[in-house]
């Protein structure tokens, strides 16, 4: 946020909360403190086509088993594994077909020794059956009424046990579930067309500045008169793959009436408030001063990480409800971008009651040298690709400029340097957490990869 002509004459004596000296916690430990705040959210019914992507709120328990009886797992013939023994195409075994059964048929039809009923997939196995032949093994046209059986290995083969699936009162999606398309099918195994779910946490995504143009603004980014939006559409679809949904006060002005306007407005209508910018000690970081005048109450500030090292976490009064936790993000898109990821995205999920709420970690090895200073954990931005052998290599996804939107872009998590380690030597093995699920990396390296 800029320091203009207006910024200048708002500008008030040094506040409780510009003067507070910094915290300087290490990310476990800002992390442990943000994490303390986070509950999930209370439960609401919803159809289960609304709810997806959304958290359990209760687990859920068939209600049946299922399969009910035991069936088939092949097209074929239900036979005594005995009545097969040592067949083989020079001395295949003939049984005589007694019957057949179709999807859906149950009972009716017993199999005795030297007998075989013919059945399909999922078909109940008749009684005195123990295995089935798969038709390819087979020949009926032989002889009418009877079919040749030309290979044993399907004895005792073949046959789902009654409630493999599932057993009537056992739990099949535990309680904070996230709901995906696998899970829409367990419920629908379970009879379910809606389920109990967390609503979604409210993040209201605040950017500030003169110098930042929207995209309807963008000829004067093309003119060199602005700066585009990067953060505010970055952070509130990082909010929204979090679990969360994003609302958008719009971008306060450089002034400290603008600023508050945008902070209560965000703050009324969210679960949480996440401002971009201001976080540092400039004299134009307003966000600071505009807080602590509305009763903000810092948990910490400043975090031994780079980027982001600048992050703030703390609560908002506000009247007629719970204060609202605030998540004072740096202004450079790499910074917000990084300290995001570490903290609010946990807090997000976890107020929407996923079991999981914290990214993904893969193991890989490092295919450059990685470096940092001692005493800050550092978190490149990194690329992942597969190794000859397996696993996974793992490359700067550009210059590591905090100031810098491309190599975000062009990544697949975050490289962990941890604090007081003074880097990663090519080759070896590093943490990197990443962005989206293991099934969403492209697997190679990208434009600007070094």
């Amino acid at each position: 946020m800029g320091d203009g002509p207006e910024a200048r004459r708002d500008r008030t004596p040094t506040t409780r909360f510009e003067s507070r000296s910094a915290d300087w916690l290490s990310c476990t430990d800002a992390l442990a403190r943000v994490m303390g705040h986070a509950r999930a959210l209370p439960a609401l019914l919803l159809p289960v086509e609304a709810a997806r992507g959304m958290a359990l709120a209760r687990p859920v328990e068939s209600p049946v088993t299922l399969p009910p009886w035991d069936n088939s797992a092949m097209d074929g013939y239900a036979v005594r594994g005995d009545s097969i023994a040592g067949a083989s195409p020079e001395a295949p075994r003939t049984l005589r077909v007694t019957g057949a059964l179709r999807a859906g048929e149950v009972g009716g039809v017993a199999v005795g020794a030297g007998e075989a009923v013919r059945i399909m997939t999922g078909t109940p196995v008749p009684e005195g059956a123990d295995c089935v032949i798969r038709v390819e093994d087979t020949d009926a046209e032989r002889e009418p009424g009877r079919v040749a059986v030309f290979s044993e290995r399907d004895r005792g083969r073949n046959v789902r046990p009654a409630g493999q699936d599932m057993r009537a009162g056992e739990t099949v999606v535990p309680r904070g579930t996230t709901l995906g398309a696998g899970q829409v099918g367990v419920l629908a195994a379970c009879g379910l067309t809606s389920a109990e779910v967390h609503r979604r946490p409210v993040a209201a995504v605040l950017a500030s500045g003169d110098e930042i143009a929207p995209a309807e603004r963008f000829a004067e980014v093309a003119a060199g008169r602005a700066i585009p939006d990067t953060n505010g559409p970055m952070l509130a679809a990082a909010v929204e793959e979090a679990g969360g949904n994003a609302v958008r006060p719009g971008i306060a002005r450089d002034t400290e009436e603008s600023v508050r306007e945008h902070l209560l407005r965000g703050a009324a209508q969210a679960d949480l408030l996440i401002t971009i910018g201001g976080a540092s000690m400039g004299e134009g970081d307003l966000f600071k001063r505009v807080l602590d005048e509305l009763g903000y109450m810092p948990d910490f500030w400043r975090a031994r990480i780079r980027p982001g090292s600048p992050f703030g976490f703390g609560h908002l009064p506000v009247e007629g409800r719970k204060p609202v936790p605030v998540f004072g993000l740096p202004g450079n898109p790499a910074s917000a971008f990084v300290t995001f990821h570490l903290f609010a995205r946990p807090f997000i999920s976890a107020l929407a009651g996923h079991r999981h709420p914290f990214p993904p970690v893969v193991r890989a090895r490092a295919g450059v040298a990685m470096g940092g200073p001692r005493g800050l954990a550092v978190y490149p931005r990194v690329r992942l690709r597969r190794a000859a052998g397996g696993g996974w290599i793992t490359v700067l996804a550009g210059h590591q400029s905090s100031a810098l939107v491309a190599p975000t872009g062009r990544a697949d998590g975050l490289a962990v340097i941890p604090d007081g380690v003074a880097g990663i030597a090519e080759g070896e093995e590093v943490d990197v957490l990443l962005f989206g699920s293991p099934g969403r990396l492209r697997g190679e390296a990208g434009p600007g990869a070094e």
